[in-house]
């Protein structure tokens, strides 16, 4: 794969006028002083920055939080001064002084700065395609990929962040993988892991097909799709410009209505929640999220050491899920994130559950893992996965690293982390012969148990073991018949041997170590 340079020196900034920016979102800006009017060309967005004046016709955002009445003072009069398109500030930041100088505009508290930067940059990106609309449709999406097939005399398809096809149009016949992925909507996977690798406009090196050309759809911090670009016989010197603003451009199409969009995911998590207590049903959620068919449930949790989940942050993984997959629902109960969504083929679900690990990590801001149960049809069948994908999570925030691991291949870990639950609440099941190394206060005692533990992991191989140590197998082997006879036991005996082995596996889940 080989990033491609899109810069061009002969490059025309693209404008538009601030009143095409004030309407694009229904619900998002306000005007709050209109100063001597909003027919100003807009090139650009920017945050305040009080060491440095802002660019002439460009947005300025004020993204301090609760900016004092100087700070504000200043901002505009910066703005002013700069010839800048207008000012934003938060819809509680009020105050605004007398004639101003700039227009200045408040944004709904649910929107996000990035989610600003990303609109100013796709209306400006539409400008080279002649997209004029002010709310994206998904004819408009087409007309987007029409027009980049147009000009750049080939075939371009746009997809979600799941490579689920929104969008395609080409010019002159489509090639094989072209056509292959228009019928199945959705890429095929030997493009799907060149794809989840691209960062910036960059060429897919595709065995036995031709080239290909990629970029992704930036919407703040996340993906939300990808542009992919089959070029013809002639392809132009100034594509990977052009590519880089269809992607710039399509990110509009991503980027939800705060008006509606919040209230709905609030449902969903109530149906949700609802659903995984035992107070709703399967019935009433797949009814408000319009699909049926098989369900699969993913369950995330803070890794190791990392601050626990809190409902806080729930739209905001609600909105990562939605990315993925239109049909998720999302909701956090306790200290764990349950998210819902339909049921795909393959490797389908670990692959959504990856994703959404990785997007959820970024949106939370902490490190989390995830499993994935298995595809469920009844509403008694999605709460039943609930129990073993919260054993699941406490496995798997004790490992070295955060990853996602599917449910079915787990099942021996929970097994054992719900017998630990249970020897919570009956101590008795962990006294025996291993009582002698547990009070023992010395290092020794330790070095015993984890000599039990390794070589049970050994499979009661020794010569592993003692590898797996790092210690000679004679002094392995010495300390096995020392922690018999401290323990009297008989590791020979399998009854022994396996009522040993499951309380120390269960001690070591209890205990951490």
């Amino acid at each position: 794969m080989t990033v491609l340079d899109v810069v061009s020196p002969r490059e025309t900034r693209p404008t538009i006028r601030l009143p095409l920016l004030v309407g694009a979102r229904r619900g998002w800006f306000s005007v709050l002083d209109a100063a001597s009017g909003l027919d100003r060309p807009l090139i650009g967005v920017t945050d305040w920055d009080p060491t440095r004046p802002p660019d002439r016709h460009h947005l300025v955002l004020v993204t301090t939080p609760r900016p004092s009445g100087e700070e504000l003072v200043a901002a505009l009069a910066a703005a002013s001064q700069a010839d800048a398109a207008a000012v934003v500030v938060r819809e509680a930041e009020l105050g605004i002084p007398a004639s101003p100088g700039v227009p200045v505009i408040a944004v709904d508290e649910r929107v996000g700065w990035d989610e600003i930067r990303t609109l100013v940059r796709s209306l400006l990106s539409g400008t080279r395609f002649g997209a004029r609309g002010t709310n994206p449709t998904a004819g408009g999406l087409f007309d987007l990929a029409e027009s980049a097939a147009l000009a750049l005399d080939g075939a371009v398809v746009l997809t979600d962040a799941a490579f689920r096809v929104l969008a395609f149009g080409y010019r002159g016949p489509a090639d094989g993988l072209t056509s292959e992925t228009i019928l199945a909507r959705r890429v095929p996977a030997v493009v799907r892991e060149r794809l989840a690798r691209v960062r910036g406009v960059a060429s897919l090196d595709v065995p036995g097909a031709g080239p290909r050309w990629a970029a992704p759809v930036d919407v703040g911090k996340m993906v939300g799709g990808y542009v992919v670009f089959a070029p013809g016989p002639d392809t132009p010197e100034f594509a990977p410009r052009m590519l880089s603003d269809v992607a710039a451009a399509a990110a509009a199409w991503f980027i939800d209505e705060p008006t509606g969009r919040a209230d709905e995911d609030a449902i969903r998590a109530e149906l949700l929640r609802g659903l995984l207590t035992g107070s709703g049903s399967l019935e009433a959620l797949t009814e408000r999220l319009g699909t049926s068919g098989h369900w699969c449930l993913v369950a995330l949790g803070s890794h190791a050491d990392a601050p626990a989940v809190t409902p806080d942050v729930e739209s905001g993984l609600a909105r990562c899920a939605r990315m993925l997959d239109p049909g998720a629902a999302t909701a956090i109960v306790g200290d764990l994130v349950f998210v819902l969504f339909p049921s795909m083929p393959g490797s389908g679900p670990a692959d959504f559950a990856e994703r959404l690990r990785r997007r959820a990590s970024a949106s939370a801001g902490v490190p989390m893992v995830a499993c994935v149960g298995r595809p469920c049809a009844t509403g008694d069948e999605v709460r039943a996965e609930r129990g073993p994908l919260r054993h699941a999570v406490s496995v798997l925030v004790r490992r070295p690293l955060p990853a996602t691991a599917e449910l079915a291949k787990l099942r021996p870990h929970v097994l054992i982390a719900e017998l630990a639950c249970l020897a919570g609440e009956h101590p008795g099941l962990l006294t025996g012969a291993l009582d002698v190394l547990r009070r023992d206060g010395s290092p020794r005692g330790v070095d015993y148990l984890d000599t039990l533990r390794t070589w049970f992991d050994a499979g009661g191989d020794a010569t592993r073991a003692a590898a797996a140590l790092q210690v000679h197998r004679n002094t392995f082997r010495y300390r096995l018949q020392r922690i018999e006879t401290l323990c009297a036991v008989d590791l020979d005996d399998p009854v022994q041997r396996f009522t040993l082995e499951l309380q120390t596996r269960l001690l070591a889940l209890r205990d951490g170590w």
